[in-house]
């Protein structure tokens, strides 16, 4: 029943998206209830590895505050943040809408792309954000790794490719690949750079 609510929600912020949307429930500082991205696999990779999350923009507002605000705008108010702009807009990103909500202390935030919101667009998602961050607030998890992916994924964090890795810690290339695998499973990562992602915004690593 929660996920088919969620679905529904999610779903919503498809419809009002053009190339994706990236969405953050329930940060409290330390932890994150949800995450997920739809963005393309190219962009969230190139994101991870030139380490824009402390650049974001969209979060640096969303952390800040409440409230609305276009990329333009955010590029306007944010002018530090040129290079990452002109860097999603080569990957497709030419424009769009973040919304922020704080409750209980934790932030919540959704970013579109595409042009800005209608008004009935921008209530849609502000209600998806809030039904989201209730069916998860409540949900977040503690999640834990081993010793032995911990140490594949330091590695990995560090621009070490599988082989290189292999050959540091003393292992076969199919033995990274495993702990690599069984990390983004234990993460319910669908993706190498939303594994990377997430175990940074937990301290896995």
């Amino acid at each position: 029943m929660i996920s088919d609510i969620a679905g529904v929600h999610l779903r919503t912020l498809d419809n009002i998206s053009e190339c994706g949307f990236s969405l953050g429930v329930g940060f409290d500082g330390a932890n994150i209830a949800y995450l997920k991205s739809t963005y393309s696999k190219e962009w969230q990779e190139r994101y991870v590895a030139q380490r824009y999350l402390n650049l974001d923009p969209t979060i640096r507002f969303g952390i800040a505050g409440t409230g609305f605000i276009t990329w333009d705008e955010l590029r306007a108010r944010y002018p530090e943040s040129e290079r990452f702009f002109d860097d999603a807009a080569r990957h497709g990103l030419m424009q769009g809408n973040t919304l922020s909500i704080h409750v209980d202390g934790q932030v919540s935030i959704v970013s579109c792309s595409g042009p800005k919101w209608t008004d009935t667009e921008r209530r849609l998602a502000k209600a998806a954000l809030y039904t989201l961050y209730s069916l998860h607030h409540e949900q977040t998890r503690h999640y834990s790794i081993s010793r032995q992916a911990q140490d594949v994924l330091r590695l990995m964090c560090s621009g070490f490719k599988d082989q290189e890795i292999a050959e540091r810690l003393g292992v076969k290339l199919e033995t990274v690949r495993q702990r690599r695998r069984g990390a983004m499973q234990a993460v319910e990562a669908t993706s190498t750079a939303q594994l990377v992602s997430l175990v940074i915004k937990f301290g896995l690593i």
